[in-house]
């Protein structure tokens, strides 16, 4: 039978009411702390969080949103918030909704079920329709890697600098004398995919470079999105010379497509690509990439979503945007000779 806090009563001769002090995180004298301490370790107890959730109101979980939890991307970001979480005595309950707008609401609605103190959402919805539930019940929502500008006076959201980071790597190719590159992202209306696009237009038009609607795929953000976008550009675009991979599963896309093709990066076809995956360090010639700060990522949302269940309820809502940066690697060169205007 699972000791009690009444075991650790009888062991220590403490008060219960001293002992659940500790337990709840309350200061005691000491002797008394190391005596509950001594107690915990030799009856094995574990505290009853059901119990103590009926008592304080909190569950202390959190339920987090994913459009895939099949995310290598999201995952980093994901075991990072559970690192701090935990430091917090706080619980992660993930619910995915498979990239399904109607199943985004019913995950929340899941999770409100589960009593969740607060909600962390990579949300697919750009109406945050899918949060209505949790904000008429003041729960806390932080937004990560999307933002929904419409509710930034009702929730927090980290991002990256999605618009200047892909700019700035659009400008590199430029400089190595390339005049037709193309891009593969995710589809129209999705928040990264139509910032990264507007970085790479931008980057075009100052570089004095028209840009062409037939050099832009939107697809999914999956691996056969990456394939396919990659075939149907140069199908329709012979004298491209390079691509830029708007994302982590698309790079991995475009780059089995370049295999594919026997084509060279970068003597045939150079190629940018997007997040720095373990699996990267593998490639030869390495990839010049665009790399997300995933570690801050996933440690600022658990703090900044502490720091609300604490109440403290002076610190305005935040919609912070994180620097990402380009690592630079082989795979930008020289546009081929045998390139077509």
């Amino acid at each position: 039978m699972a000791s009690t806090i009444k075991d650790i009563a009888n062991h220590t001769g403490l008060g219960l009411a001293t002992i659940s002090k500790y337990l709840n995180g309350g200061n005691v004298l000491p002797e008394n702390r190391d005596a509950i301490e001594a107690a915990i370790s030799e009856l094995n107890y574990l505290p009853n969080s059901f119990a103590r959730g009926l008592k304080t109101k909190r569950s202390k979980a959190i339920g987090v949103v994913l459009p895939e939890i099949n995310n290598s991307f999201l995952m980093s970001i994901l075991m990072e918030m559970e690192y701090v979480l935990k430091r917090d005595d706080y619980a992660i309950i993930v619910s995915d909704c498979h990239n399904d707008k109607a199943k985004e609401i019913e995950a929340v609605n899941f999770l409100m079920s589960k009593s969740v103190d607060g909600i962390i959402s990579v949300p697919l919805s750009r109406s945050g329709r899918h949060l209505q539930s949790a904000l008429a019940q003041n729960i806390p929502v932080l937004l990560i890697d999307r933002a929904i500008p419409e509710l930034s006076s009702k929730v927090d959201s980290i991002t990256i600098d999605n618009e200047t980071i892909s700019c700035e790597a659009v400008h590199e190719i430029v400089k190595k004398g390339h005049r037709r590159i193309g891009i593969v992202t995710g589809p129209e209306g999705t928040y990264t995919a139509d910032r990264r696009w507007l970085g790479y237009n931008k980057a075009l038009e100052e570089s004095g470079i028209d840009p062409d609607p037939a050099l832009v795929w939107r697809g999914e953000y999956t691996i056969d999105g990456g394939v396919a976008g990659y075939k149907d550009l140069l199908m329709r675009n012979p004298g491209i010379t390079a691509v830029f991979a708007a994302n982590h599963y698309i790079t991995m896309g475009v780059l089995m497509a370049v295999t594919e093709e026997k084509r060279k990066i970068p003597d045939d076809i150079s190629v940018l690509g997007f997040d720095a995956m373990d699996w990267l360090k593998v490639l030869d010639p390495p990839l010049t990439i665009i790399e997300q700060p995933v570690r801050e990522m996933g440690r600022l949302a658990a703090e900044i979503l502490i720091r609300r269940l604490r109440n403290e309820e002076d610190i305005p809502k935040q919609s912070i945007t994180l620097s990402a940066k380009l690592n630079f690697g082989a795979s930008i060169g020289a546009p081929p000779k045998r390139a077509k205007k």
